[in-house]
């Protein structure tokens, strides 16, 4: 190879070692890139908060069903003011019956036979949350369980019917 070419092909690959950094085209492209990121993956992120915070009332609901049918196993009723002193005194785990995102309230007025539980959303449309409801059924002997969910926000709560069972659509057991 040429000596004198190979000097120059050095010397301009030495000048442009020295132009050190990014284009504002270059940047513009990151910046976009990163935008469109956002905007695809931030819907998804929130839907999955939502998701988190429901689970908190299918916990609470699951677990007021399991003290009431532990209540109704000892007494041959259910608990008409099943709360956290109350499930405490019977060695079961306790659930927050108020919580940030649900309150919960019980229905079971002594009832030998039914027993429900309603998990009411506090702010459903900030929190993305939707409503859940229990219900616990004793008969010759058997139990039946079943928690319902609200099929979209703010559709109101899926009470169970007499004998634990869901309306159509609400199932989540």
């Amino acid at each position: 190879m040429n000596s004198v070419f190979t000097a120059k092909l050095l010397q301009n690959l030495r000048n442009k070692k020295a132009n050190k950094g990014f284009t504002l085209i270059e940047l513009l492209v990151v910046v976009i890139i990163i935008g469109v990121l956002a905007a695809v993956a931030l819907p998804n992120l929130l839907g999955q908060v939502g998701k988190a915070r429901e689970t908190e009332a299918k916990n609470g609901v699951g677990t007021i069903n399991r003290a009431q049918q532990a209540y109704h196993f000892e007494r041959r009723t259910f608990s008409p003011d099943l709360d956290d002193t109350a499930l405490a005194g019977q060695n079961a785990l306790g659930v927050i019956l108020d919580s940030e995102y649900y309150t919960f309230d019980i229905t079971a007025a002594g009832s030998a036979d039914d027993a429900t539980v309603d998990a009411s959303p506090v702010n459903a449309a900030n929190d993305g949350v939707r409503a859940y409801s229990g219900g616990i059924n004793h008969n010759g002997g058997a139990y039946t369980t079943a928690v319902c969910q609200e099929v979209t926000i703010g559709d109101g709560l899926p009470t169970p019917t007499p004998g634990a069972a869901c309306p159509a659509g609400t199932n989540i057991n």
